[in-house]
């Protein structure tokens, strides 16, 4: 995929944006500049988390953290969050255009006269939500019961054995409620499948249901289209930022977290910002932190050549060249430091070390933070699927010397010579190594709450 074109006419900091990537410009890295406040982050993560998260019920949660604050203007029943141009890789253009839209745009619908008016709204895809969640949870519970050993004690194992009966008539009591639901999602469905749109997911917003559709502007492009592109693309776009960051698709709490006072009683980790980090990165695989060293991609990166140069020997008789050329790479990108695997008794990679030339080891604190962070960037785009990949890469010249500012424009198309690169950036360095045309502005805006 490559993205071809964002418009965005009202999001937060983002006002009235238009920005063009263009298909033939070479190399295909497009930094993305603005003062302090311009909406370089936001803009990244409203591409990312649209992209990435909207083809998954379990992502959805994301996307209604990020809108959580987006309201529709009064007397209007939508509004257009934004607008994407796509070229696949069949060449053919795609058009996403993501639009709010609140309980008088169902209502305009050709609802069967059955439902009630009231009934018909963005509230009902919200409670068939919370009904789905908590029925599973009962079921997780009567499981847990039903495989558990009851005590000895009589009283005790009434008690249990009631509990586990209520639970059951807790969840067919849900069950019936939702079975009340359904038949009005499905006729609004089918109906907005006439208006070739696809339902994505609900939010509240100042007490109001606020839904968010999806639609192709493609001339005879369906709804299962519209679900299989954005499948696609929820593999093919990637997130990459500093751990520092606000992430606006965290819950209000969790983002609140980044300016408390860690709570020593619940210790230093436990219940802070970098913690529900953690947790947002585990729920979308697309995304990850500048860290100091992704230690486990560089380990996985050699395993995967050692295992691959092992194949080739068994399947052919001959030495594989996967190995000798991942460590050959590895080690150009440090200065006279080379990069080797650790392994314990049985041949396991358990982590890595660095030498000089002559083979003296090397200590951590011998290794600068621009190092590790190119290394860290090399093994992580090497991770990536093979093809046309979106990567979208915040503040990523932190830690580096000016010289590999502009180095790092040639090492992403090298690493990763069939992605496109958007690069949200402050380096002028960054920005010289392209030309004029390549690079983006945002102008900054103020927020108005």
């Amino acid at each position: 995929m490559h993205l071809l074109r964002v418009q965005v006419p009202d999001f937060r900091v983002l006002k009235e944006v238009d920005i063009t990537f263009e298909q033939a410009f070479n190399p295909n890295v497009f930094p993305l500049g603005s003062l302090n406040g311009g909406g370089k982050s936001t803009f990244l993560q409203l591409i990312f988390i649209l992209l990435h998260c909207s083809a998954y019920r379990e992502r959805h949660q994301f996307i209604a953290n990020m809108l959580e604050r987006v309201t529709i203007p009064e007397g209007q029943n939508s509004k257009l969050l934004a607008r994407f141009e796509l070229i696949d890789e069949n060449d053919e253009k795609i058009e996403l255009e993501f639009t709010l839209c609140n309980d008088d745009y169902l209502r305009q619908l050709d609802i069967n006269p059955i439902f009630n008016k009231e009934s018909v709204s963005f509230d009902a895809f919200l409670k068939e939500k919370k009904l789905l969640s908590e029925i599973a949870s009962i079921e997780e519970e009567i499981t847990q019961r039903t495989f558990s050993d009851y005590m000895i004690d009589e009283e005790v194992e009434v008690t249990a054995e009631k509990q586990y009966e209520l639970a059951k008539i807790d969840k067919e009591n849900k069950k019936n409620v939702l079975n009340t639901i359904q038949p009005l999602l499905n006729s609004l469905s089918e109906n907005l499948t006439l208006k070739n749109q696809y339902y994505i997911t609900s939010y509240s917003c100042n007490g109001n249901a606020t839904g968010l559709l999806c639609q192709s502007s493609n001339v005879n492009k369906s709804t299962k289209d519209i679900k299989a592109i954005l499948t696609i693309l929820s593999k093919q776009v990637f997130l990459n930022a500093p751990s520092t960051q606000i992430y606006l698709f965290l819950n209000n709490e969790d983002k609140k977290l980044l300016f408390k006072k860690i709570d020593a009683k619940r210790g230093s980790w436990r219940g802070n910002y970098e913690s529900k980090l953690d947790k947002a990165k585990n729920k979308l695989p697309n995304f990850l932190t500048f860290d100091i060293l992704a230690i486990d991609a560089v380990i996985s990166s050699i395993e995967k050549a050692r295992n691959q140069d092992f194949k080739t020997q068994v399947d052919t008789g001959t030495i594989g060249v996967n190995y000798p050329k991942i460590m050959a790479e590895l080690n150009t990108l440090t200065q006279g430091k080379k990069v080797l695997p650790q392994l314990d008794d049985n041949a396991v990679i358990t982590g890595v070390t660095f030498k000089t030339n002559d083979g003296m080891d090397i200590y951590p604190e011998d290794l600068s933070h621009g190092e590790l962070k190119r290394l860290s960037i090399y093994v992580w785009l090497k991770s990536l699927p093979k093809g046309e990949n979106i990567v979208l890469m915040d503040e990523i010249e932190n830690a580096l010397h000016p010289d590999w500012q502009y180095q790092i424009v040639r090492d992403l198309v090298e690493w990763g010579k069939d992605n496109q690169y958007i690069l949200a950036t402050h380096s002028y360095g960054l920005c010289e190594a392209l030309t004029p045309a390549h690079v983006k502005e945002l102008e900054p805006k103020l927020i108005v709450n």
